[in-house]
């Protein structure tokens, strides 16, 4: 009976693939949810050749929409015109009216749910959230977006509603964009004639206040970053405002020193106006918020400064952070914000909002500036020198980690070294594209020699020895450069947070993780006899990093099984060398042990589904260590019955 139902509904949905004709999009949240949701109009145009698109959305959010080549239709309804029942009944009625073959809900609200459940169409695709579920024929889960992991962004999230209806993957389209006419490209030319732009100079659109004030970066601070992008950057400064913050702009460009091309421009209630001069600039820099975002959908550098109840997490999953810079002030305090809620971080905006000095920024700017629109005539007392460090990594099969790692080590790092143990993956083909790597091949025999090898190949005293799987936020990154400078220890731990198939696993016995992260070439090596979970050797000052790093170790339980079998084999190589033979005792009591100390001692149960697993596994590890060194000593004891039975053999 399973099998028929899975057959039957394999021809189910190839038949509807055949007769598809028309699809619609909601998506009745804000611009920015908008703009994320437009991608999934054009990965479904992929899918099914000819199919009309309709997107429902507000009426604000609708300028987005327009030109784009992917809808065929937008039905638009006044802001907040959904509160009212009569108004959620009135487009309801309208899109069953439409008789849609597919509805994708990428809202996924109670709203959003009431009209897809109108629509009556044959197949409803929607998130996977409490409430009224049975509603969608199919469902799909919504992912925490992480972007210390940088695997996942929330464009990503909106394709996955389209995964139910692919008989086979495809690659999806990540990058939301926005059209504008040729005629209304004139019209952007047209404003900045009529506003008196020196063509000859790049134009930097700056966003000096956020929609609230609780969104903007003190403009004591922005009014310094703007007199030194005018001071030291031979650009055109055009100042993007909304009719509200009118007043409070003027009393901003009063304060600028050099006002000659220094311009402003207000944007109205229709912000078509304002694609038109964006379209034009060379790059955004200002407050988090709608522009950035429009920015990013004309492909346009940008350089966004957070608010702290906000995060930088993932405009798409692999985003050029030198094109698109973020500034956050967990870049410099990561401890305030972990375990804070989003309404605690509202209320304390105004101090935390200080933490983002202006200093950092500035230099965060000034790298944004020169990387992206020239070089400026800094003094040279501004420009930023790091510390000189190798960053080292040894390799295996790590396509999916490897992009990552480089780049947030060329954060701080002018050498790369990538030791690889004969990766049969595109982890070399992917390091080799960075001029930065030096990628060197080496058989593997054991990760205490093989990181050694590594440690011998810098050229610089300082070295972070980091493992592929690891996230190092900007908050750490600053740590270090801090603590490298001051010179005042030889050895830096690094405390981690352990992430098991996307889970922040808290207790199970990582709740006091830490490792050597951070140290000098002459004071340390790696050894202590073992040749799996190998420690480093000071003969320095050791201290402990206060910034935390991310350990996204393993995705699946699989993954995670295969690693302790390794760890299993090589350990057990360790205790033969010792002479330690297996009993009952090994066998038995010792994985029972292991299970309790993590599941229990170490409080893996309030990790959940996940906490058990990661306990039993680790239990079945132990069992398979003395499997593995039982099966040494057989195999020794029938290699020396065969040496000596040559031996004695007669000549």
């Amino acid at each position: 009976m399973v099998f028929y139902r899975g057959f039957k509904a394999r021809i189910t949905k190839t038949k509807q693939q055949k007769v598809l004709k028309k699809a619609l999009i909601i998506q009745n949240k804000g611009i920015e949810e908008v703009l994320l949701s437009s991608v999934i109009a054009q990965n479904l145009k992929s899918i099914y050749k000819g199919v009309q698109i309709h997107f429902f959305c507000a009426e604000s959010a609708k300028p987005v929409l327009e030109h784009n080549p992917f809808i065929d239709r937008i039905i638009s309804f006044q802001n907040n015109g959904l509160k009212e029942i009569s108004n959620l009944s009135y487009y309801g009625n309208l899109v069953r009216d439409e008789k849609y073959d597919i509805v994708l809900d990428s809202s996924s609200k109670l709203r959003s749910r009431f009209i897809t459940l109108k629509s009556r169409a044959e197949r409803r695709i929607g998130y996977n959230r409490p409430f009224f579920k049975h509603i969608y024929t199919d469902l799909v889960g919504k992912k925490n977006i992480s972007s210390s992991n940088g695997q996942f962004g929330a464009v990503d999230n909106q394709n996955e509603l389209l995964k139910p209806l692919l008989a086979e993957p495809i690659k999806f389209h990540t990058q939301p964009k926005v059209y504008l006419t040729e005629s209304e490209k004139e019209e952007g030319l047209g404003i900045y004639k009529k506003m008196g732009i020196d063509f000859s100079k790049k134009t930097l659109i700056i966003g000096v206040l956020g929609s609230q004030k609780e969104n903007s970066w003190p403009v004591e601070y922005m009014v310094k970053l703007i007199n030194h992008i005018r001071d030291y950057y031979d650009f055109n400064l055009i100042l993007n405002y909304h009719p509200n913050q009118q007043a409070a702009v003027k009393k901003i460009m009063s304060r600028i020193h050099k006002k000659d091309r220094t311009f402003l421009y207000m944007e109205d209630d229709d912000f078509r106006g304002f694609l038109k001069i964006l379209y034009h600039s060379d790059g955004f820099l200002g407050n988090e918020g709608t522009a950035v975002c429009l920015a990013k959908a004309l492909e346009l550098p940008t350089f966004s400064i957070y608010p702290p109840f906000k995060f930088p997490e993932g405009w798409v999953k692999a985003e050029n952070h030198q094109k698109h810079m973020t500034v956050h002030f967990r870049d410099l305090d990561q401890r305030t914000v972990d375990g804070k809620s989003t309404k605690e971080l509202i209320k304390n905006s105004p101090t935390l909002y200080k933490k983002l000095t202006y200093d950092y920024v500035r230099k965060e700017a000034d790298k944004f500036l020169q990387n992206n629109l020239g070089r400026g005539n800094l003094p040279e007392g501004m420009n930023v020198q790091l510390p000189k460090i190798s960053a080292l990594l040894i390799t295996f099969n790590e396509e999916r980690n490897i992009k990552k790692y480089i780049e947030e080590a060329s954060h701080y790092a002018d050498e790369i070294i990538i030791v690889d143990s004969e990766s049969t993956d595109r982890t070399k083909s992917i390091a080799e594209k960075y001029n930065r790597v030096k990628f060197i091949t080496r058989k593997f025999d054991n990760f205490t020699d093989q990181r050694n090898f590594a440690i011998e190949q810098a050229k610089n005293e300082w070295i972070t020895f980091y493992d592929a799987d690891e996230r190092i936020p900007k908050s750490l990154i600053n740590e270090m450069i801090d603590e490298v400078c001051k010179n005042e220890a030889d050895t830096f731990f690094v405390y981690r947070r352990f992430y098991f198939m996307d889970k922040y696993i808290k207790h199970t016995g990582w709740q006091n993780d830490k490792v050597a992260r951070l140290f000098k070439k002459s004071k340390n090596r790696f050894g202590g006899g073992r040749l799996v979970h190998e420690q480093i050797v000071s003969k320095g000052k050791v201290k402990f990093l206060q910034n935390k790093l991310d350990h996204y170790s393993y995705f699946s339980i699989e993954e995670y099984d295969r690693k302790l079998t390794q760890y299993s084999q090589l350990t057990a190589r360790e205790l033969f060398k010792k002479g330690l033979k297996p009993n009952l005792f090994h066998f038995w009591v010792k994985p029972w042990f292991r299970f309790v100390h993590h599941y229990f001692l170490r409080y893996g149960m309030l990790d959940g589904r996940e906490g058990y697993i990661i306990s039993k596994l680790h239990a079945h590890s132990v069992f398979k260590r003395y499997l593995f060194l039982a099966k040494m000593w057989e195999n020794d004891k029938r290699e020396k019955k065969e040496k000596s039975n040559h031996n004695h053999k007669p000549d």
